[in-house]
């Protein structure tokens, strides 16, 4: 059974309804600050991104409580639990919406960027089904197994985007549980439910991973060549979002229930900040040695982050509705910003005298 993006009988209704949040990066400024200031910007990201996975851990325990108290039936779970049923869903998608839209998507510049955390890119975020891996876009090494061991997912796609978002959200059949009419009806609009093992067993996962980044984010010295090198490498991801974006909403097939928490823009926004930042954190350093290329470097970030801004805006005044032929434009475009940068961030390097890490691939 193919599922829409957006269907009407998601849990994605329920969010809405209790106010989750949606908020964008906070502003940061690391003007001056060095790379100092990318690891605190970093290490206070991750901080909060662990403490929501380990409050999505609480509340998964609850709901699975709930059921198991209904015997493990969720009809009875629908009619009897409702109510508290959909309260812990929505906080579930609450803390989803904190450990990854105003989390990992806000410090993906980074850790993707660099060798000591690529893996956590891959794993959580950005690793595909091991059947579609290519060189460029690796498989995610997951195998999740429920609390009785059985195998939920094995190596079929990443933790945040193959599992925990298509099962808060209700559009993956394989991980949610569908209702009888009576049942529904307590639960309106939703018509499923997420199955608990999978809620609870990608939460225990995910603050399992999350601990690690924390302390791995916690002991990294970052180095300037380090921060020149993740520029670079991940500055020309961009264009590539939109091919999610656009899939989402006219290809659910290809989507497979992906990025249907927040438009795929809101991530666009999360991860060229996170470059930003870094950058601007660094220009002082090359400004004295040739300001006008640190103030044009600048100046081009800045019109990125002001076109993904008109991207957003626009996609919100047209209630969501925005073509695919539309979206391929918007791509294009993208990919002029930062086919017109990446050679001034090259030339950053040779500026600084810094020696550019091969791109980071997994061991």
């Amino acid at each position: 059974m193919q599922l829409p993006v957006r269907p009407k009988f998601s849990v994605a209704a329920v969010a809405l309804c209790l106010g989750a949040l949606t908020a964008a990066p906070a502003i940061v400024r690391a003007e001056g600050g060095g790379v100092a200031e990318v690891k605190s910007y970093l290490t206070g990201k991750v901080a909060r991104m662990d403490a929501a996975a380990h409050d999505y851990v609480k509340n998964a325990e609850q709901y699975q409580g709930l059921l198991d108290g209904c015997g493990g039936d969720y009809n009875r779970l629908a009619t009897e639990h409702g109510p508290e049923a959909l309260a812990l869903i929505a906080k579930m998608q609450g803390d989803f919406r904190v450990f990854h839209n105003d989390g990992y998507e806000t410090i993906e510049g980074i850790t993707a960027g660099t060798r000591q955390m690529v893996d956590f890119d891959t794993y959580l975020d950005a690793g595909v089904p091991k059947s579609e891996a290519t060189t460029d876009s690796p498989a995610a090494t997951l195998v999740l197994r429920s609390r009785d061991g059985k195998i939920l997912s094995d190596r079929q796609g990443n933790l945040f985007h193959y599992i925990i978002e298509p099962t808060l959200w209700g559009t993956r059949e394989a991980f949610v549980a569908r209702l009888n009419p009576e049942a529904a009806a307590k639960v309106a609009p939703a018509k499923v439910l997420p199955r608990a093992d999978v809620a609870l067993a990608s939460a225990v996962e995910c603050a399992r991973k999350l601990d690690e980044l924390q302390g791995i984010a916690n002991r990294w010295q970052p180095t300037l060549d380090e921060c020149v090198g993740a520029l670079v490498w991940m500055t020309p991801t961009l264009n590539g979002y939109f091919d999610d974006w656009r899939d989402s909403r006219y290809n659910p097939q290809a989507s497979l229930g992906r990025y249907v928490a927040e438009s795929r823009v809101l991530d666009m926004r999360g991860i060229m900040f996170s470059l930003q930042l870094m950058c601007n954190a660094i220009l002082p350093e090359l400004a004295r040695k040739d300001p006008a290329l640190a103030g044009q470097l600048k100046s081009e970030y800045a019109q990125i982050m002001s076109f993904i801004s008109k991207v957003d805006e626009r996609e919100r005044r047209g209630g969501g509705k925005i073509t695919a032929g539309e979206i391929e434009e918007l791509a294009y475009q993208a990919k002029r910003y930062t086919d017109q940068l990446t050679p001034h961030l090259k030339q950053m390097a040779a500026e600084m005298s810094l020696k550019l890490p091969p791109k980071p691939t997994l061991a």
